[in-house]
């Protein structure tokens, strides 16, 4: 599988990405746990991309909660923000599963989960 967010983690003292390298990393991460599942990965591979993918979540889901607070309660738009910041908190606590095949569909599925919220944020930021 391709190196993840994981393999890339600075050294200290080393900066961080900026935020286009960063979103490029997110899209990486996303890629490489939608892959297709007709051969699946290891078991090994599939946990460490469950958790670079919720080393994503996490950070996104605080930028979208600063984000919906631009709505009024009753908006569309705050009901379906607000639907994607709890989908997305439920997929942080979800465990992996109890073999190889369920770790995978629940990659998969955090994986939508990562690339719906970063691309609703992205969309209110007018990227």
């Amino acid at each position: 599988m391709d190196v993840t967010r994981a393999d890339r983690d600075p050294l200290p003292g080393q900066l961080r990405p900026s935020a286009r390298e960063g979103s490029d990393e997110i899209q990486g991460d996303i890629a490489a746990a939608l892959r297709s599942t007709i051969v699946l990965p290891p078991y090994d591979e599939v946990l460490r991309l469950i958790d670079t993918l919720k080393g994503h979540l996490g950070p996104l889901i605080e930028q979208a909660e600063e984000h919906v607070q631009e709505h009024r309660p009753g908006e569309v738009a705050w009901y379906r923000e607000h639907a994607q910041i709890d989908n997305a908190q439920f997929q942080l606590r979800a465990g992996p599963g109890d073999g190889l095949v369920s770790a995978a569909r629940r990659l998969q599925t955090l994986a939508r989960s990562v690339q719906q919220l970063h691309r609703q944020i992205r969309h209110e930021q007018g990227a």
